[in-house]
């Protein structure tokens, strides 16, 4: 079964390597920028590529296609592939507007191809075992959430004003509120905006506001979102991280720059042995990605979380079944971000 990659920016790397970690053959790439989709298609040593979608899809027998570039031609390009009967898969956020999305679903009930939506921080090792230890019952009932995001003012997309993230909705925080709303939905459930607070704290005259705090409700629980461009120390990738809180304890999950995992309990604290075994073991999976992936450089653009999305996603096309994240997942993931940016602006 071959697969074609719409979009060849850096997130592309990603789904090149997941589709072959997948045992997928890669036939072409497609990118309105030539030089783009030659210079990927040298890289990745796939036979053919395209300017333009419809040609891929006239010219290929796909499979599947990954759609890789930026949000606003997500819509169109999900449509014009679900009409030829090919599966999708889409980089988050599935769309930028409701509008968008209710184009896509409309278009998905007719075709008898499936969608999914790379939700990846959802399923990093440290929140699958958040996971897990919440449907055990470790924490007792969960009562809140909070989801922190804090970059430095070096952030790629910060630093760059011509990048496409600052002409979304929201600005900067329109590419990165996705992940923070995906991780409490997957752990809270359906949510619904109380609250959106915005400052101003740095100097970048291209963003309006750099600093967000979002209160948000699902039935008696409330989550919470911190995300920031005002760290003092440079990074690139930045510190990702949630925290769980439960009757009987609290998880915190550490996403980026590197897996972690710490449960406490009252009376006990951090000073759990599981914490030492349970980050023992996240410290074993690092080494054997590394290991057989030849070392840090075989890392490079490879993503566990994307792997496990497409594996499942190919999976449940095979047997009938609904993939990891669905496009209804997808959907409430836009219309709670949608509300959120409304209110920013």
């Amino acid at each position: 079964m071959k697969v074609g990659i719409v979009g060849c920016g850096e997130v592309s790397t990603y789904h090149f390597n997941a589709w072959r970690d997948a045992g997928m053959s890669i036939a072409a790439v497609c990118d309105v920028n030539k030089n783009a989709a030659m210079q990927a298609a040298e890289k990745w040593r796939v036979p053919s590529y395209y300017t333009d979608l419809s040609r891929m899809l006239q010219s290929e027998d796909l499979f599947a296609v990954s759609i890789c570039t930026p949000p606003k031609f997500h819509a169109d390009l999900a449509v014009e592939a679900l009409k030829s009967g090919c599966h999708v898969v889409v980089e988050k956020p599935f769309t930028v507007t409701t509008k968008e999305a209710d184009k896509v679903m409309n278009t998905l009930q007719k075709s008898s191809a499936k969608l999914t939506v790379i939700h990846n921080q959802l399923f990093e090792r440290s929140m699958l075992l958040a996971m897990k230890k919440i449907k055990a019952g470790s924490i007792g009932e969960v009562v809140g959430m909070n989801v922190g995001m804090v970059h430095s003012k070096d952030d790629q997309m910060v630093a760059d004003k011509n990048h496409w993230s600052h002409t979304l909705p929201g600005g900067r925080f329109g590419e990165t509120l996705p992940h923070s709303v995906y991780l409490l939905q997957g752990v809270l459930g359906n949510l619904e905006v109380k609250s959106v607070f915005a400052d101003k704290l740095g100097h970048c005259p291209w963003m309006p506001f750099d600093d967000l705090r979002v209160v948000l409700q699902a039935d008696r629980k409330f989550g919470t979102i911190h995300i920031s461009y005002n760290a003092p120390k440079s990074s690139q990738i930045g510190n990702v991280y949630v925290d769980i809180h439960g009757t009987c304890g609290a998880l915190r999950a550490g996403i980026y720059p590197l897996n972690s995992f710490l449960a406490s309990k009252p009376g006990r604290e951090i000073w759990l042995s599981e914490n030492i075994i349970q980050q023992a073991r996240i410290g074993f999976a690092y080494l054997s990605m590394l290991l057989k992936r030849k070392g840090f450089k075989g890392l490079k653009g490879f993503s566990a979380s994307h792997t496990l999305i497409i594996k499942s996603f190919v999976k449940s096309i095979l047997s009938n079944e609904e993939p990891l994240v669905t496009p209804e997942m997808g959907y409430e993931n836009v219309r709670i971000v949608e509300q959120i940016c409304r209110q920013i602006e």
